[in-house]
């Protein structure tokens, strides 16, 4: 009977052990869906890319700017300027000049200049020569003050985050919300962009380098970008136990086999 008993052993704790490693590593996420930019880890450096120009964020409805004038007659300066101040996170904070429906910042003295469509500088162009009849070589600098995008889905911190500068990148955006998650989707970051009443939907990949290629690594001002889940998300969420029961299991089988065969 004994000698039955041992045998059953023999043959039982092996495939339990076997059963409970399987479990295990059944909710184990791979090692490649957890890097970035895996075609520099194992196959070498990244090959040095070219650095495209950055697409310049042109002034749209609902834009709030900063519009700032230095002329030497500083009491009618101050009449075309607005208090603004700088924040902790380098962005503005004040009331600037709201572009409305029809693309225009009502100004004063001035009345309506319209700068929809227009980039920063060419806004400052237009702006400077508006002033040209009421000041003498006006310097003008304009500015955003609402850039922001949102981020949400696998990330520590979604939300929305405003950026003070033009140049803006989708890994800083990620960065802003306190990275990515260990159940993030890394291959279909996914950008949603509205402009004119289109709204375009581009994926990111941050696994290859060539995402840096990608018109939707820099971002446009009220980008949305989520971040997709890996299936083993919906399989934590179903049994978040799973990982705890099937370690212990393999624990448990390994120790009693141990004990087994050292009696």
């Amino acid at each position: 009977m004994f000698q039955i008993n041992h045998t059953i052993q023999n043959t039982t704790l092996p495939i339990l052990l076997l059963l409970c490693c399987f479990a295990f590593f059944q909710s184990c996420i791979p090692h490649e869906k957890l890097l970035n930019f895996q075609d520099g880890t194992e196959n070498g450096p990244i090959k040095s890319q070219y650095i495209q120009e950055v697409q310049k964020i042109v002034i749209m409805t609902d834009d709030i700017l900063a519009v700032t004038v230095s002329t030497f007659d500083t009491t009618m300066a101050r009449i075309f300027n607005k208090r603004i101040s700088a924040s902790a996170d380098g962005s503005f904070i004040g009331q600037g000049y709201l572009v409305d429906a029809d693309g225009n910042i009502e100004f004063p003295v001035v009345g309506k200049i319209y700068l929809k469509g227009m980039t920063r500088e060419e806004a400052k162009d237009t702006v400077r020569n508006k002033l040209l009849d009421y000041l003498r070589n006006p310097i003008v600098d304009v500015r955003f003050l609402n850039l922001h995008v949102s981020i949400f889905g696998e990330v520590n911190r979604p939300g929305i985050f405003t950026f003070p500068d033009e140049r803006f990148t989708l890994l800083e955006a990620i960065t802003q919300a306190g990275d990515l998650t260990t159940f993030a989707d890394r291959a279909n970051i996914m950008v949603i962009r509205e402009k004119e009443k289109v709204r375009d939907f581009g994926i990111v990949d941050l696994t290859s380098s060539r995402a840096f290629e990608s018109p939707y690594f820099y971002l446009q001002q009220n980008d949305a970008i989520y971040i997709k889940p890996l299936k083993e998300r919906a399989r934590a969420i179903e049994d978040p136990w799973s990982k705890i029961i099937s370690g212990a299991g393999v624990f448990v089988a390994v120790a009693t086999l141990i004990i087994t065969f050292t009696r």
